[in-house]
């Protein structure tokens, strides 16, 4: 008698072999492949992407640094066009520093807010669910007649 595993196996491999080669014909393996070098370009695209906007926000924060740096430095002499912008700057601080003193204010004349605002009973939940059903019992139902 034959080995049925070998007859199976031969016949799966051929099969296989057939599938491959329909496969080949047919531009399955072509669209697969241009699918999988799609799916690796969008991957990589978003990668790029996340370090792109990486360096968007480092470059931000440098500026901001330069700007803070620069208005320090010529605070008492600014010249040309920084001149309405660090008039906008002193402005704007002057409304922390005020709104600042007003919190600081009221903070003095009310205190800080307590930690806790509501005290809570804990008792045993047998007793809320019989005092419930005791309020429910009270309830008339009016019907209308």
């Amino acid at each position: 008698m034959a080995d049925y595993k070998d007859i199976l196996s031969g016949t799966l491999g051929r099969l296989a072999d057939k599938a491959k080669e329909a496969a080949g014909a047919s531009g399955v393996l072509d669209v697969y492949a241009q699918g999988t070098s799609r799916a690796k370009a969008f991957g990589q695209m978003a990668k790029l992407s996340l370090e792109l906007n990486g360096e968007h926000e480092e470059l931000k924060r440098i500026y901001t640094e330069i700007g803070r740096l620069y208005f320090e430095q010529a605070r008492a002499n600014p010249e040309g066009f920084f001149v309405p912008l660090f008039e906008q700057a002193e402005r704007v601080s002057a409304n922390i520093r005020e709104k600042r003193a007003r919190i600081d204010a009221l903070h003095e004349t009310y205190g800080a807010p307590a930690e806790h605002d509501i005290d809570v009973e804990i008792t045993d939940f047998d007793d809320v669910v019989s005092a419930t059903e005791a309020d429910g019992v009270t309830v008339e139902i009016k019907s209308e007649e």
